[in-house]
């Protein structure tokens, strides 16, 4: 006895029906990591820009210690540079990050606070040097550039530590950036 294939107008039928179910099933994995892959690249450009805007105030403030910078630019540069700090700490601040990276980006954001306070510091000690009574040679300044410079440089290697781990973590691995997380990696 012969088989019987069934009509094609069915044979279309049964694929138009079931279409839709195979889609959502597909759009959820894709729909993840395309959540993934917009959270990353969201992340590296703004962290990426962080990142240089910290590296110039790092050396600006470093050069305020060495009284190799004029102190009223000096103003002006960290200022700008803070106004752009605090833009992009919002921005950081509204994107939502996967689950498993929620401890990682709050600590990246505490350490954005840090580098900011470090920024502040460093203004703190050059209006210390426009005061009128205070000789030009005066080290009370020098050492307010000091802990802001320390702020910022601890800060931004600790920050560049954690957006390696975020933008390099993949779901259902461990999101951890310390010490032993390093040594494994660099082992």
């Amino acid at each position: 006895m012969p088989t019987r294939t069934p009509p094609p107008i069915l044979l279309a039928g049964l694929a138009i029906a079931l279409l839709p179910a195979w889609l959502r099933g597909r759009r959820s994995f894709s729909g993840e990591a395309r959540e993934l892959m917009a959270y990353r690249s969201t992340l590296g450009s703004r962290t990426a820009r962080v990142d240089t805007v910290l590296d110039e105030l790092g050396e600006l403030v470093d050069a305020l210690r060495r009284r190799a910078v004029d102190v009223d630019e000096a103003v002006d540069r960290l200022t700008a540079g803070e106004d752009e700090l605090d833009a992009t700490a919002e921005e950081i601040r509204e994107m939502a990050a996967p689950e498993d990276l929620h401890s990682l980006h709050l600590e990246y954001e505490a350490n954005l606070e840090r580098a900011l306070r470090g920024i502040v510091t460093a203004e703190r000690g050059c209006g210390l040097t426009r005061q009128r009574h205070r000789p030009p040679d005066d080290d009370e300044p020098i050492s307010y550039w000091k802990r802001g410079y320390a702020n910022i440089v601890h800060a931004r290697l600790r920050m560049e530590e954690i957006v390696e781990v975020m933008l390099a973590w993949e779901p259902g691995r461990p999101a951890v950036a310390n010490v032993s997380a390093r040594v494994r990696r660099e082992g």
